[in-house]
């Protein structure tokens, strides 16, 4: 499994690059919209602390979340004109945040006069469309409990969490893994009754790392 769910530190080396441009500083608190569903995706963010999701809304009404973006991330990625479908993205901060803010419709001129930004940005959305094809391909092909599994494996391993915690709610889950509350309920009580996970009000502690991998791949024996 290669999902990267989680994305990080791409745009750190451009930290003093974009302190130099003509920006905002903003902070978010945990759960607060930083680009809400039907507004104009006409801002990016890079992300000097704290961690925010990227979140689809389809026209049925489910939300869909498939992306984290940490430290040193810069989102949305740059792109000229406008596309319609982006107002039915939205992102959240994830924790407390605390960003630098541009306009997307003039930073063009610093991606197009800085020739490692313009690659960097080039690799980062060769990176994020790979997650969106590995991503559809779990959905097809993985059972609910291995993408459960596959989802917490990947968090801890993509955020390098050694405390093993995950501090998400088992609803903030099912917009990752496209299950409903009840399932996703029900296959973490899986893990929980061997022996793989705790689960707590808005976080989870995986207490058997190895044992969840196993779990990814249906190799549970």
């Amino acid at each position: 499994m290669e999902l990267q769910y989680y994305f990080a530190d791409d745009f750190s080396a451009f930290e003093d690059y974009f302190a130099e441009i003509k920006n905002a500083v903003r902070r978010y608190h945990k759960n607060e919209p930083v680009n809400g569903f039907g507004e104009p995706m006409d801002e990016m963010f890079y992300i000097l602390s704290g961690t925010m999701a990227a979140s689809y809304l389809h026209e049925s009404g489910h939300i869909k979340a498939f992306s984290f973006y940490g430290k040193g991330y810069l989102a949305p990625l740059y792109f000229p004109g406008d596309l319609n479908m982006l107002r039915s993205m939205a992102f959240t901060a994830v924790s407390d945040l605390e960003v630098y803010v541009f306009n997307r419709y003039t930073f063009h001129q610093y991606v197009n006069s800085n020739p490692e930004l313009n690659m960097t940005m080039y690799h980062c959305y060769i990176d994020l469309v790979s997650l969106l094809i590995q991503d559809n391909a779990n959905q097809l092909f993985c059972s609910g409990l291995e993408k459960i599994s596959s989802f917490l494996y990947i968090y801890l391993e993509n955020t390098k969490n050694k405390s093993h915690t995950i501090d998400l709610s088992q609803s903030d889950v099912t917009e990752f893994v496209g299950l409903n509350l009840k399932n996703v309920s029900k296959y973490l009580k899986i893990l929980r009754d061997a022996g793989v996970v705790e689960t707590h009000r808005n976080k989870i502690i995986v207490l058997d790392i190895e044992k969840l991998k196993g779990f990814c791949s249906g190799d549970i024996s």
